[in-house]
C-alpha cells in the first residue's frame, strides 16, 4: 500500500472516530442539560430585517451592431421583469417557475438604448407575508420581436435583491445574438 494511501485511510479513520464521540457527548450533555426542544428552536423566529421595496433603474446598452440592427429593422427592446420572494411555510404551493412567490411582474419597452426607471407599484406588499428575506427582482431583457420573429438580442439575465438592485443603476450590456 502506497504511503499516500495509508495515510487517507488512517485521516479517514480518525474522522469517523472522531464524529462517533462527539455524537456520544452530545447525548451525554443532553441527557443531563435542561436545553429547549429542537421544535422549540425550529418554531422561534428569526430576527431578519424587514423587506426593503425601492424602485430600480435599469440602464440598457447596445452594442454598435446591435444598435445599428434594431434601428434598420424598427426593432425595440422588450423588458420583462419579475419580482419574487423566497417561500416561508404560510406559501404553500403558491410559488413560480424559478421557485419563489410571485410578488408581481411588469414589462416595459424602449425603442433603442436607454433607462427604464422600475417603480415599486406593481409589487404586491399583501404577498410579502408569505415570504422570508428580501424581496428578489428578476429582468430579462431582448428584442421586442417587431421588426423580426425572433430574439435578435443577447442581454445578461439579472436576479438580485430588490435592495441591492435599488443601490445603483442596474446595468445590461446587449449584443445581437451573432455577436461573439
Amino acid at each position: 500500500m502506497k504511503a499516500s494511501h495509508a495515510f487517507a485511510m488512517l485521516l479517514l479513520a480518525a474522522t469517523v472516530a472522531g464524529c462517533a464521540r462527539r455524537e456520544a457527548a452530545e447525548d451525554e450533555t443532553a441527557d443531563t442539560a435542561q436545553a429547549p426542544s429542537a421544535t422549540a428552536a425550529a418554531a422561534d423566529p428569526i430576527d431578519l430585517p424587514p423587506p426593503e421595496i425601492t424602485p430600480v433603474t435599469v440602464e440598457i446598452t447596445l452594442s454598435p451592431a446591435a444598435e445599428a440592427q434594431m434601428k434598420a429593422t424598427s426593432e425595440a427592446i422588450a423588458i420583462e421583469v419579475t419580482y419574487g420572494g423566497d417561500p416561508n411555510a404560510q406559501a404553500g404551493d403558491n410559488v413560480n417557475e424559478f421557485g419563489l412567490v410571485e410578488l408581481g411582474k411588469v414589462k416595459r419597452e424602449l425603442k433603442g438604448a436607454g433607462t427604464v426607471l422600475l417603480t415599486e407599484d406593481v409589487i404586491d406588499k399583501s404577498k410579502l407575508a408569505q415570504t422570508v428575506g428580501q424581496p428578489q427582482i428578476m429582468i430579462n431583457t431582448l428584442s421586442a420581436k417587431k421588426g423580426s420573429a425572433e430574439n435578435i438580442l443577447n442581454c445578461p439575465f439579472y436576479w438580485d435583491t430588490l435592495n441591492t438592485a435599488g443601490k445603483a443603476p442596474v446595468k445590461i450590456a446587449c449584443k445581437l445574438r451573432s455577436e461573439s
